[in-house]
């Protein structure tokens, strides 16, 4: 939080708010917890005709130890148009920032620079159909998918041409069958060599064997 936010809520009059941006494919939504603020060349509402109202923000928490930080986020859509627009399965990986912001008492304008509290992608909505319809967006941190196993990544055309279309470097090359260890020594008995890079002792040696740079 920058220095000006911090003087400020020393004050006796400060409103602390909240702003949400949720940047989909459809929409751009911009909400407030403080009513009508300008930051920047944006304007956040504490109500969007179209999609509605934040319904329940959580406690932004870190994540602990292997786990990362997820957030529920709760928006009430105004009519049936605005809910099936804001519950729909085709934002997941969408862009949510929160940020918390400090308001001036007097002229109900930003003091400072808004501090960031969340930035993640949607996973995906959930829907609670009580006294009003309410979409509740599961959402995680982008660091969640450095946690996501990687079995498709394979050391084989089809994967190679997934990232680098028409290049065809692997396409006729035999032998990728073989699981390849990179940077480490080959388990005892697999009878398969790790990664070599340049020259060196040849054999079944890994990466680890080499000389080092």
């Amino acid at each position: 939080m920058d220095a000006a936010s911090i003087a400020a809520r020393k004050q006796p009059v400060a409103w602390i708010v909240q702003l949400l941006k949720w940047e989909t494919a459809d929409f751009t939504l911009r909400l407030s917890t403080g009513g009508f603020i300008p930051w920047g060349s944006e304007v956040f509402l504490a109500r969007d005709p179209t999609y509605g109202v934040l319904g329940e923000l959580p406690t932004f928490e870190d994540g602990i130890d292997s786990q990362t930080t997820r957030a529920t986020l709760t928006i009430i859509p105004p009519d049936q148009a605005g809910f099936a627009a804001v519950a729909d399965g085709k934002h997941a990986k969408s862009l949510i920032q929160v940020w918390d912001a400090t308001l001036d008492g007097d002229t109900g304008l930003l003091i400072g620079t808004p501090d960031l509290l969340f930035r993640g992608i949607v996973d995906f909505p959930r829907v609670i159909n009580g006294e009003s319809w309410e979409v509740v967006l599961e959402c995680g941190t982008e660091e969640a998918l450095l946690n996501e196993p990687n079995e498709d990544r394979r050391l084989s055309n089809p994967f190679h041409q997934s990232v680098w279309p028409g290049e065809l470097g692997l396409a006729y090359v035999t032998g990728l069958g073989r699981k390849v260890y990179w940077r480490a020594n080959s388990p005892a008995g697999s009878g398969g060599g790790g990664y070599v890079s340049g020259g060196g002792n040849g054999g079944g040696g890994g990466f680890a064997n080499q000389a080092s740079y």
